[in-house]
């Protein structure tokens, strides 16, 4: 079930990285957050999120009174380096979110 968030207002959208139970950071401590709308098109993106702290991210995107009504994708992507300059390899993590109207 996607979590409600009435249109024109700002959330806060986050992402957790663990290896194991253990949190960590990606490469450069920079993971990037893009918002797409329910056509697929991105409205927000790709910015770099916050490091809060080991592992957690956060950015706080901003809807319009204009966004159509309905699921939107949070999209959280990252880099990470498994100890060899060969590997290399992106995670992606994704949230759907639904903008409603407040009367």
């Amino acid at each position: 079930m996607a979590t409600k968030y009435e249109r024109g207002t700002t959330f806060r959208s986050y992402v957790y990285y663990q290896s194991g139970s253990t949190p960590i950071d990606c490469s450069g401590n920079m993971a990037y957050f893009t918002l797409y709308d329910p056509n697929g098109v991105v409205i927000i993106g790709p910015v770099s999120g916050h490091h809060v702290s080991t592992g957690t991210y956060e950015y706080f995107p901003s809807t319009q009174n204009t966004h159509d009504l309905g699921l939107y994708c949070c999209e959280w992507k990252a880099w990470f380096d498994y100890q060899s300059p060969w590997n290399f390899s992106p995670k992606i993590d994704r949230e759907v979110i639904q903008l409603v109207y407040v009367e």
